[in-house]
């Protein structure tokens, strides 16, 4: 498993469009993580694991860590040399990633293309 800097950029700029997953495995104890585009993409795949975790909060705190590096990292002056203001509706914000984190506890599954659409 492992996150290249054009998959961190496409999570970073598509906040309500992923899906975001925690799984136990059938046969055994361990949780497994996954990151997906939502059904704009036909749910791709962008980011997988295998059962790590030894419960389904440590492997939420694996996903916390990913986000949190993800916008850090996307922020960052180095890839913001201009240092201009992002406006953060449009990109993966800290109050989404608390709103993700919140819903994986609740449901093992965070649908942000849900929770960023207005209502019809």
């Amino acid at each position: 498993m492992g996150l290249n800097l054009i998959t961190a950029l496409e999570i970073f700029t598509n906040p309500s469009d992923l899906e975001i997953t925690v799984g136990q495995e059938k046969e055994g104890a361990k949780f497994a993580i996954g990151i997906f585009r939502g059904p704009g993409h036909n749910f791709k795949p962008m980011l997988t694991s295998q059962p790590f975790a030894e419960n389904q909060e440590n492997a939420i705190k694996f996903i916390a860590k990913i986000l949190q590096t993800v916008h850090e990292v996307l922020i960052s002056r180095g890839l913001n040399p201009t240092d201009q203001e992002i406006d953060q509706s449009k990109v993966l914000n800290q109050d989404l990633i608390a709103r993700i984190l919140e819903e994986l506890r609740v449901c093992g599954k965070a649908s942000t293309y849900k929770m960023l659409t207005p209502p019809s």
